[in-house]
């Protein structure tokens, strides 16, 4: 994984208002989750980072031994420069976010997929925790993943829970959760156009042309529909010529977001 170096926003993107296409994925709870009859109770030894961890295992014809888990379906930032790596926009926060839940937790168990191990040894594995107060089960690959602290990503054969972490990483997308909006130059809100799986420090150019028309001159102004849905919220009285049909969308035909 490479991510650059957080991109200082020119906008206020808290404010941005989502396209309709977008405010399904917005709603979806965290689903409620049982702990796999396959899965053995851990404790929590060390965190590497945002998806690698160090638990003891309590096997029932043997020692405790220490293992390194390394979470199935996800990739978080990397935070060191080992094995040719250099330190990524959001990894502290991924590594931060990982380590406080699970040192709260009450309970950690984990469950494996098809392959046991990874090249380097670290077994693989889907990470459940139980929550103090809530006396529910959370999946923490997903967790990472719908709060944009890590992006899904597969590792076949290793995919029993893929689809649902494939959706999570597009609610983090369009509501611009964690390294969607700290790390991506564009922040399309728009799970279609993030097709490279990863925040994108470029902005995504949309710009048509010709301009034609009055509100098209304006709108080539501006690179992207969030910058110019971010001015008309600063600057309302522009709303007459960037949005016409005063439905709240700035430049949406210039930009194809009426589509």
């Amino acid at each position: 994984m490479r991510f650059r170096r957080s991109i200082p926003r020119r906008l206020a993107l808290a404010t941005l208002v989502l396209l309709p296409a977008h405010c399904a994925l917005t709603a979806a709870a965290e689903p409620t989750w049982q702990i796999p009859a396959d899965a053995e109770r851990v404790e929590l030894y060390d965190v590497v980072d945002g998806d690698t961890v160090d638990v003891d295992l309590f096997p029932a014809n043997g020692r405790a031994r220490e293992e390194r888990i390394r979470m199935i379906g996800i990739d978080t930032p990397e935070t060191t420069y080992s094995y040719g790596n250099q330190p990524e926009c959001f990894g502290r926060e991924a590594t931060s976010k990982t380590e406080s839940l699970l040192v709260a937790a009450d309970e950690i168990w984990i469950s494996a997929d098809i392959e046991d191990i990874d090249p380097a040894d670290r077994l693989l594995r889907y990470v459940w925790y139980l929550a103090p107060g809530d006396a529910r089960v959370h999946f923490l690959n997903r967790e990472l993943v719908a709060e944009g602290y890590a992006l899904a990503k597969t590792y076949r054969p290793n995919t029993a829970y893929q689809d649902e972490l494939d959706d999570a990483e597009e609610i983090a997308i369009a509501e611009g959760r964690g390294l969607w909006l700290a790390c991506d130059g564009s922040v399309s809100l728009d799970p279609t156009l993030e097709v490279d799986g990863a925040p994108d420090p470029d902005k995504i150019d949309r710009t048509l042309t010709p301009v034609t028309e009055d509100e098209d001159a304006v709108c080539s102004f501006f690179d992207t529909f969030d910058e110019a849905q971010g001015f008309m919220d600063a600057y309302p009285e522009v709303a007459e010529i960037i949005d016409p049909d005063g439905d709240g969308l700035a430049c949406e035909v210039y930009f194809g977001a009426d589509r």
